[in-house]
């Protein structure tokens, strides 16, 4: 593999010059699919590869569930290698076609799956902790002798070798069109007297992913990574989710489902503000949130099609849904990948009450055919966590913004204290949370900083 720090994509860029922002920019089938990967990459993936460079109060429900989850001590946590692998590292259900990117995002590969050792069973899982569906122990580690991912023909990973774009600076993806761009640039200036210039930047690792972090929190990445303005500060708005789409082709369909066990918490208010201070809930709610940490991007906006916030992700997915898919597209396989992303076999757990699929491992044989596979038992046997990742019966308490600790009284009259509350202004909320509670709360954790008042209080009171 070519030393990475020597891989780049060259892009041409139009700048409009008065205010120094992109306009535009002209870009191969090379950057596109870098971009559309954007879709396929699991949440907590993003924050491992984009927190150390996101301004004070940007995605903090993300960036707190994250650290939170880091944190959490052993003792709270069925295992710390699902803790590692599974939730701070999560695969995407993509990542065997995104090997093929020009540039590589994700890092974590690993040419190593698990199997059991039954002939006859055939399971194989990226993931060591998953419950084999025999119901035995994952007991083989499975070693690829060469990077294994799909056949190279030149052709791409998403689009076809031949497509070309013109992306705007809040990723409105669009065929090239002379008129198109004349219409860009007159929504920006006057076009009489505007002065325009036609830059060549290559943008590399770093770039593309300075580029991830701004179209989650700006509407103007391009300009934030290319012509690298001054720093900005977080601004809060008001979330607005709009209708869930009414795409079901993703449901699980699972008779079981309507049996499971709600997730109850009671919300410790403040009464006069209509404001929640935090959560105090069982495992199974910390459970439902860490596993946010594991769901792709596309997904959210699969769900909430007009979810508004300060970044223009949201346009990015409506470009790819809205593409010409015969003309463009290698497949409608390809694009289905992007607007219907699927969670990494062996992320998805029992008590799941969100309706993700789960996208299928390579079988043992499939893996064989691509690449020469050695077997050797596994030194170690980890407790398989399909049944959840924190550790019960255990309370917790998760504020606002989404900071996980164990339940401690103390800390929450302290917490009280330091917001400086008065004791007869708090108030407690017994919440049962449902699907759709669930998904909206997903969605929170990406636009808000404040997710269990916006989800648990404002969203119920607008009704």
């Amino acid at each position: 593999m070519a030393n990475e720090a020597s891989q780049s994509i060259t892009l041409k860029v139009l700048v409009e010059q008065e205010n120094s922002r992109v306009v535009f920019v002209e870009a191969t089938k090379d950057f596109v699919d870098i971009l559309f990967s954007f879709m396929t990459m699991p949440i907590g993936t993003i924050i491992r590869l984009t927190r150390e460079h996101l301004s004070e109060g940007e995605m903090s429900c993300l960036k707190n569930l994250y650290e939170s989850v880091e944190k959490l001590d052993e003792e709270y946590v069925n295992s710390v290698k699902c803790k590692e692998d599974m939730l701070l590292d999560p695969q995407s259900a993509a990542e065997i076609y995104c090997r093929n990117l020009k540039l590589n995002l994700f890092d974590g590969n690993s040419n190593e799956y698990y199997a059991c050792s039954d002939r006859n069973c055939g399971f194989v899982s990226s993931y060591q902790t998953v419950h084999c569906r025999c119901g035995k122990i994952i007991d083989l580690v499975v070693k690829l002798s060469n990077p294994i991912s799909v056949p190279q023909d030149r052709g791409g990973v998403f689009v076809k070798p031949t497509t070309r774009f013109m992306i705007t600076d809040d990723f409105q993806v669009m065929p090239l069109s002379t008129m198109t761009g004349l219409a860009l640039l007159r929504k920006l200036v006057a076009l009489n007297g505007s002065k325009t210039e036609e830059k060549t930047v290559n943008i590399g690792r770093d770039e593309v992913l300075k580029l991830l972090q701004c179209s989650l929190t700006s509407k103007k990445p391009f300009t934030e990574t290319i012509m690298k303005p001054p720093l900005k500060l977080a601004s809060l708005q008001k979330i607005i989710y709009g209708q869930r789409s009414m795409d079901q082709s993703q449901m699980v369909k699972d008779t079981t489902r309507k049996d499971m066990a709600k997730i109850n918490l009671k919300l410790i208010v403040q009464k006069s503000c209509n404001k929640a201070l935090y959560a105090e809930a069982n495992e199974d709610f910390v459970d439902l949130i860490a596993h946010f940490l594991t769901f792709p991007l596309g997904y959210i906006f699969k769900e909430f099609p007009y979810l508004s916030s300060s970044g223009c992700m949201g346009n990015l997915y409506k470009s790819i849904k809205d593409v010409d898919a015969n003309k463009y597209f290698k497949s409608e396989e390809m694009r289905a990948i992007l607007v219907n992303p699927k969670l990494a076999s062996g992320l998805a757990y029992s008590k799941q009450i969100i309706p993700i699929e789960e996208a299928p491992c390579p079988s043992h044989s499939a893996l064989s055919s691509l690449s020469t596979v050695k077997h050797s038992p596994l030194r170690s046997k980890s407790n398989p966590t399909g049944y959840g990742f924190a550790k019960g019966p255990n309370m917790f308490m998760v504020t606002d913004n989404l900071i996980i600790k164990p339940l401690s009284p103390i800390l929450g009259i302290s917490l009280i204290n330091i917001l400086n509350i008065p004791l007869s202004d708090i108030g407690e909320r017994k919440v049962t949370m449902n699907e759709d509670q669930a998904l909206h709360l997903l969605a929170a954790t990406l636009v808000s900083n404040s997710a269990l008042t916006d989800v648990f209080i404002r969203k119920k009171e607008a009704k």
